[in-house]
């Protein structure tokens, strides 16, 4: 089996354990968030660099410190690419407990192809160590992570694509809901504002091309969406809704990538 088709199908595995039984919550509240972050314990106290890790036309992973947390991540970045230089900057959020693994299963098998082939520069955090998940930790840990991006990247435009499978979804609404000044556009595949502050701030995000796909197998994450959709299209927003025949919590449809960076691209 090509190298490619292999990442894809151990990250298809890996999001479909993660996110085992997020259908059956018809609220939704609390969907996909029994998987807590598995990545060990604190280790606050051992030395982070601050210097990102990158591999130029590959990806790499590190671990830094934001707001005295660890946070293990994982960086695509293009061919020749030095720091400092300007590129699209994708921030992606994983989905299920966040884990380290996880991160670097979705960013291989989804994000790394596309994003080399496009030129596009991608970051992807894991949950922080300590089990909190990017929809509960954005408040003190985004701020910090989109600085330290920026620090090493400048992002076309001086602002970030946000993009978000399942949990990730929700974290991207969350951390866009949280910086709009600084977000270009938002993908999620799927996902929606989780809380009651996350839909207030859907009136800064109206300025912001939101694009949302989501199964039409896929019930309980269906209506928040309409929902969401209904209120950015109240607000007179930029905003798609997608519902895709066919296919559940995990679209392979959209799984290589494609479809994701045409969205990014539009955007641009």
């Amino acid at each position: 089996m090509p190298v490619r088709a292999v990442g894809l199908t151990v990250a298809l595995v890996l999001l479909a354990a993660a996110c085992a039984g997020s259908d059956d919550d018809a609220t939704n509240e609390s969907t996909d968030t029994s998987a807590q972050a598995t990545s060990g314990d604190p280790a606050e106290t051992d030395p982070v660099e601050t210097d990102p890790v990158i591999v130029p036309g590959e990806m790499a992973t590190g671990v830094l410190t934001l707001d005295g947390r660890t946070v293990d991540y994982v960086t695509v970045t293009p061919d020749g690419f030095e720091q400092g230089d300007t590129a699209p900057v994708m921030i992606a959020f994983p989905p299920g407990g966040q884990d380290p693994e996880l991160t670097r299963s979705v960013v291989e098998g989804i994000y790394r192809d596309e994003a080399l082939a496009r030129g596009w520069v991608v970051v992807s955090p894991a949950a922080p160590r300590d089990g909190s998940l990017w929809f509960d930790a954005s408040e003190t840990l985004s701020s910090e992570l989109l600085d330290w991006v920026g620090g090493w990247v400048e992002p076309e435009g001086d602002r970030f694509h946000i993009v978000g499978v399942s949990n990730g979804g929700l974290s991207s609404f969350r951390v866009a809901g949280d910086h709009p000044d600084r977000v270009k556009s938002i993908v999620v595949f799927p996902g929606y504002p989780r809380s009651d502050d996350d839909r207030d701030a859907l009136d800064d995000l109206a300025g912001i091309p939101v694009r949302m796909f989501v199964g039409g197998e896929d019930p309980t994450w269906i209506t928040p969406m309409e929902d969401t959709e209904a209120a950015l299209l109240a607000l007179g927003g930029d905003v798609e809704l997608e519902i895709v025949p066919g296919e559940g919590h995990i679209m392979g449809s959209l799984s290589d990538g494609a479809r994701i960076f045409d969205e990014l691209d539009a955007a641009r």
